[in-house]
């Protein structure tokens, strides 16, 4: 027996280093590693769990209470550099003489665009000139009242004809007295009396006349007066508008920007009035479309970043200048023809999406930056919000999950809570959890309900 050893100590010695070494690997590798959920035999019956609970023993679970923490996110859309299209009318009807653009090229406001043949518009505007002067030199008979057709309105002379009927009738009362006086006397006869008397009444008749012409007179010749005056008035504001008229066959860009289109070419007759010529994009922003559930954390002058397909690695700074308060369903960016983003409902979603205009910061950067350009904006957003880690929340669908909370006496409960922000290393929890409550982060995949646990805080 010894000299059986003693020919084989070589290979007993390798057997008993061999049993060393297996029993050091299962016990600082193997275990440990067996023990651990995240092997592949851990929820299977032979794993670690199913020992446990065979023996009787509780199984061992990790706990983390919930805490409040800024919460860090990122909000990201598609979208596309947009600019704001102005219509340049050409509203006279004339020749188109000269245009002097073309499409493509960057304009400054009141920049001149285009002329018109003015020839007939000048002669109106001659025509306007002598019709103002015409008014005047009318409204200066009528207050001198010399204009054949005011005969009955002079005042003046009215005054002068009432003067002397008013002399006339005293006149002839006084020798109507005298000839009362005679005839009852007998000195003159009957026939005598009577003629004075006529005499009387057709001078007071002429009289009644000339008063009634006086007054007629007077009132006459304000009116007179305001008619000329209007007509003056009338004929400036003809002549103001002959001479805006004029000013139209002159088209010039309403504001800087780029001639998207020129509709007009030299020659051609503008046969419509107000008729666009011209197609100029003004400013430059970028419109990005955000999810639907992004749409309360999207506020007016929010910082953005916006990077460009065209110029990668570049990014823009921007700020939100606009949030259009509606949800479109068929806009997921500058173009879209699928649905996507599924969601839990089982099937396919359409795209619901809101519009953000983002006004870029640095406009010097925007040099090599054109309208249609397609690109992608980033907002950041930071808020205190109760979490948890990321492992301590299963079944996430549409919002929903649950996580298993351990209570003061390590007994343990599966609750429903509504998330928020999914992160890689946190979920916000918007319902559901109090703060400092404790819920399983590692081990609890495999628990039963009859299960008993041994609380690991982390």
């Amino acid at each position: 027996m010894k000299s059986l050893i003693a020919d084989n100590r070589g290979g007993l010695l390798l057997v008993l280093i061999t049993c060393v070494a297996l029993v050091v690997l299962t016990c600082w590798v193997i275990y440990p590693a067996y023990q651990k959920s995240n092997n592949g035999l851990y929820s299977s019956r032979l794993g670690y769990p199913s020992v446990l609970r065979s023996a009787g023993r509780a199984i061992p679970v990790t706990v983390k209470g919930a805490e409040i923490r800024e919460v860090e996110r990122y909000l990201m859309g598609e979208g596309v550099c947009a600019s704001q299209p102005l219509l340049v009318p050409i509203i006279p009807m004339a020749l188109v003489e000269k245009v002097h653009v073309v499409e493509g090229q960057r304009v400054a406001a009141g920049e001149l665009l285009a002329t018109l043949d003015s020839g007939k518009a000048k002669i109106k505007y001659e025509s306007a000139k002598l019709a103002v002067s015409t008014a005047a030199a009318e409204l200066e008979r009528v207050r001198l009242g010399s204009a054949y057709v005011l005969a009955q309105e002079r005042p003046e002379v009215e005054k002068i004809n009432l003067d002397a009927m008013q002399r006339q009738q005293n006149f002839a009362k006084e020798k109507l007295d005298r000839y009362d006086r005679a005839f009852k006397k007998g000195v003159i006869s009957k026939v005598a009396h009577l003629e004075a008397q006529e005499q009387y009444s057709k001078v007071t008749e002429q009289l009644s006349q000339a008063r009634l012409s006086m007054r007629m007179a007077e009132r006459g010749v304000l009116q007179s007066l305001k008619i000329a005056e209007n007509a003056l008035g009338d004929a400036q504001q003809a002549l103001a508008h002959r001479e805006e008229e004029l000013k139209a066959y002159h088209v010039y860009a309403p504001d800087a920007g780029v001639v998207d289109r020129v509709l007009i070419q030299s020659g051609e007759y503008n046969q419509d009035s107000g008729k666009p010529g011209f197609l100029i994009s003004n400013g430059l922003w970028f419109d990005v479309y955000f999810d639907q559930s992004d749409y309360a954390y999207v506020h007016h002058d929010q910082v953005a970043e916006v990077s460009l397909e065209s110029q990668p690695g570049n990014d823009l700074l921007a700020h939100v200048a606009m949030v259009k308060p509606m949800v479109s369903f068929n806009n997921g960016g500058p173009e879209i023809s699928r649905p996507l983003r599924p969601r839990g409902s089982g099937s396919p979603e359409w795209a619901a999406t809101f519009k953000v205009k983002l006004d870029f910061k640095n406009h010097e950067a925007l040099e090599s930056v054109v309208t249609g350009m397609t690109g992608f904006a980033r907002l950041k957003i930071a808020n205190a919000s109760l979490t948890v880690p990321r492992a301590a929340v299963m079944s996430i669908s549409a919002s929903s999950a649950v996580v298993y909370v351990v209570a003061d006496d390590d007994a343990w409960s599966i609750r429903p809570v509504r998330v928020g922000h999914v992160g890689m290393d946190d979920v916000e929890i918007l319902h559901g959890l109090e703060p400092g409550e404790q819920v399983i982060v590692d081990g609890q995949s495999t628990l039963k309900t009859d299960d008993k646990i041994e609380v690991h805080r982390k």
